[in-house]
């Protein structure tokens, strides 16, 4: 069984008509669409009051021709009575005229008991059929016989069987002695309908046309200022902060526009006075720059020029150390002092010269396949002399599948160096193991770097690679540097595409992960030298003030690896 539709839906294309429509409103402007709105607001009201006053007057109208039309019925049925009692048809004749000849009457017609017309005055409806047929029952409310023609009808009743009067609808047919019919013309009723209906459109379309004048006088009135301060919004988001609104009124629009002004002329002085701060920063900027240029070339320079006295007096301690039994053991303690806090200054320098250069910018990388293995060899090599008689010792452990390296060697020799160099400072006793492995990532190594010693507290983890802090207050005095060596290794991983972090606890020693990408994110598949060492002097970061020092009297020669053709610039 399908359900009856519901007859107050709309139909679908009026609903669709109505969605678009509805769509289509908010692209139109506020005043147009305030326009539209009291407009339409403005034509229901007078279509409403116009149908309001037609309604009132027909219905008037209605009454006064059914008040009449009942009127002259029952008198007529009353007048009738004595003649159709005694049968005097002329009379009866006399008296339809008398009705017919008032204004409005169409046609008088009386009937006898049985129906049968006795009397016909005045152009019916319809032939004789029509005529007995009309005589058939009767009420108070008109029946209406044509579009402009309403019948009314009347008994004429005989009380007591000799005097007849009108009777009462429902009273007994027995004493009716015939029946009276009067045709009204309603011709005045639909010419009023007519006129109301042309008097009410043209009512509606004079107070439409008023009400769409008024609106739009209404809305542009609205809109006015509105668009005014829409403009001056956009001016001042486009940087014009002298823009003010005109104030008109004391209404709620000129607040609104005392308010914008307002806040326009605090928007002013709050830019006015960043614009003096940020001059007054950017001068800071610049001197700021201009110091960091300055320390940096001041360095550069103090590094230069305490690094060559080092060297000298590197080299003779070592030639002084290697005179064999020419020095006596006292002197062979001193000449072992001076070696000691010599590197020790020299690395120092080196350092600050290093985190410099990381600060600047000015890192150059000649990246290389390389396997981590012998480079963590040489890591333990190199500390092997200083770790004699120490009680401290370095393991290497790295899984077989490790895969080969595309990256800046010598950066990767420089943050494993700092790293152990730290590992053996704080650990007086145990071990240093260098571990490489698979990373989580499979495009990635893991090198860790871990030690036995003195460990790292919780508070102090979040500054360890912070540059020039150490952990504890005497420590640069307890174990020398300034605390840069592992501000180096977290710029030079970053600079890799790597990370690092730290796990420590007191007392059980500290172990520093790296996770670094098998091949060098800045590199070219024609950028990676074959199993080729380092060429410039920068990248290597100096072989001569990292390791011992060569007089010219005494000339070792140096290790230089060929150049190569191709370096990747950062």
């Amino acid at each position: 069984m399908t359900a009856a539709p519901d007859p107050t839906a709309p139909a679908p294309d009026a609903a669709a008509s109505f969605d678009r429509a509805a769509a289509r409103l908010p692209s139109l402007g506020f005043g147009v669409r305030l326009g539209i709105a009291v407009s339409l607001l403005i034509v229901v009201v007078c279509i409403t009051q116009s149908w309001i006053l037609a309604e009132r007057d027909l219905s008037h109208i209605r009454g006064f021709l059914g008040d009449r039309g009942r009127t002259i019925s029952e008198h007529l049925a009353r007048e009738a009575g004595p003649s159709i009692s005694s049968g005097d048809v002329e009379a009866l004749q006399r008296l339809a005229e008398e009705a017919r000849a008032q204004s409005g009457i169409i046609y008088s017609r009386i009937f006898d008991r049985e129906g049968l017309l006795l009397v016909s005055v005045g152009t019916g409806p319809g032939g004789a059929a029509s005529a007995r047929t009309s005589a058939v029952g009767d009420t108070a409310e008109p029946v209406v016989v044509a579009p402009d023609l309403w019948e009314f009808r009347a008994p004429i009743l005989a009380i007591d069987g000799h005097h007849p009067a009108t009777a009462r609808p429902g009273e007994p047919a027995r004493l009716r002695a015939g029946t009276v019919a009067v045709g009204i013309s309603v011709e005045s009723l639909q010419a009023l309908r007519r006129r109301a209906f042309t008097a009410g459109t043209l009512f509606a379309v004079l107070f439409t046309l008023a009400a769409t004048i008024a609106a739009a006088v209404l809305a542009r009135a609205m809109t006015r200022p509105l668009k005014a301060l829409a403009s001056a919004a956009d001016r001042i988001a486009r940087g014009d902060l002298a823009t003010r609104v005109e104030v008109r009124g004391g209404d709620e629009v000129g607040a609104l526009a005392r308010s914008f002004n307002a806040m326009v002329e605090s928007l002013a002085r709050s830019r006015a006075t960043l614009d003096e701060y940020s001059r007054a920063l950017e001068e800071k900027v610049s001197e700021l720059e201009t110091a960091n240029h300055l320390k940096s070339e001041f360095l550069a320079t103090v590094s230069h020029e305490l690094r060559t006295p080092l060297n000298v007096i590197i080299g003779y301690a070592e030639m002084l150390a290697s005179s064999g039994s020419a020095v006596r053991d006292d002197e062979r303690e001193m000449i072992a002092t001076i070696q000691r806090y010599s590197k020790l200054q020299l690395d120092l320098i080196t350092g600050v010269l290093d985190f410099s250069r990381l600060n600047a910018g000015e890192l150059s990388f000649h990246v290389e396949r390389f396997d981590v293995g012998p480079l963590l060899d040489e890591i333990q090599t190199l500390f092997a002399p200083r770790l004699q008689g120490s009680g401290l010792r370095i393991l290497v452990a790295v899984e077989s599948n490790v895969p080969t390296l595309e990256t800046d060697r010598v950066k990767l020799q420089e943050i494993l160096r700092h790293l152990v160099d730290n590992a053996v400072k704080f650990t007086e006793s145990g071990t240093i193991t260098l571990a490489a492995r698979f990373g989580a990532d499979p495009t990635a190594i893991a090198i860790e770097v871990s030690d036995t010693g003195a460990g790292i507290p919780e508070d102090g983890l979040s500054h360890v690679f912070d540059p020039f802090h150490q952990v504890g207050a005497s420590s640069t005095r307890r174990t020398g540097g300034i605390g840069l060596g592992l501000s180096i290794v977290k710029q030079l991983v970053d600079a890799l595409g790597g990370t690092v972090s730290v796990v420590s606890q007191v007392g059980a020693g500290s172990t520093f992960h790296i996770d670094l990408p098998c091949r060098f994110p800045g590199a070219a598949a024609g950028d990676v030298a074959p199993d080729a060492a380092p060429a410039d002097a920068l990248a290597a970061l100096d072989d001569v003030t990292r390791n011992a020092a060569t007089l010219p009297e005494r000339a070792r020669p140096l290790r230089r690896r060929r150049p190569t053709s191709r370096a990747v610039e950062q």
